[in-house]
């Protein structure tokens, strides 16, 4: 399982291959932790003290607001798990991370990747990369709650995440774009009748 995170810090630095050094001591920090369906990765007040490379399963971000639910993130195979906010500054989270199917997950502590970003220059632009890919996403959200109709937030979902529309809950998808459970119940109906003649 570690390989996979192997390959997914590999990704980030082609054409270059991290050293083996590296990768040896990625394989020795390494923990595999593993979440059953509906277990707290995260609690709101606790501090994240390390990241998650999230091998099987998905996983949701949620804030509460009045006491309601928002989902912030829904995260799937191959996604860093963390609180970025808690993660980078070691204080309490504001947010909460859940497994939404049973998480099978390779873990490294904050220490460790400080170690990591101490000892290998190279690491310091793995971090780089995947921070730059988590703000660019945060940022398409922005925009897309700043920009596009409930209809065009639907499509921009359907289209950047299909595997997402089947695997979760309809409820969390809703809170996710900004809508009701009717409206997005209502587009996915006309989506899958214009499927069908189509």
């Amino acid at each position: 399982m570690v390989q996979l995170l192997i390959d997914r810090l590999n990704g980030l630095v082609i054409p270059d291959q991290m050293p083996e050094p590296l990768i040896q001591s990625i394989h020795a920090f390494s923990e595999v932790k593993t979440f059953p369906e509906g277990e707290h990765i995260l609690r709101k007040g606790q501090v994240c003290h390390g990241a998650f490379f999230l091998a099987k399963g998905l996983a949701r971000s949620y804030y509460l607001l009045e006491k309601k639910e928002v989902t912030s993130r829904l995260m799937e195979e191959g996604f860093i798990i963390t609180s970025w906010l808690s993660f980078y500054r070691q204080q309490p989270s504001n947010e909460y991370i859940v497994a939404m199917e049973d998480c099978e997950t390779v873990y490294l502590s904050f220490e460790d990747i400080t170690r990591l970003y101490r000892d290998f220059p190279i690491f310091n632009v793995i971090g780089r990369k995947q921070v730059e890919y988590s703000f660019c996403q945060a940022e398409i959200r922005t925009q897309m709650f700043r920009g596009l109709t409930t209809v065009k937030r639907f499509e921009f979902f359907k289209e950047n995440h299909p595997s997402l529309i089947q695997r979760v809950p309809l409820k969390y998808i809703a809170s996710y774009l900004g809508m009701s459970d009717e409206t997005l119940s209502r587009l996915r109906s006309a989506y899958r009748r214009r499927q069908s003649i189509s």
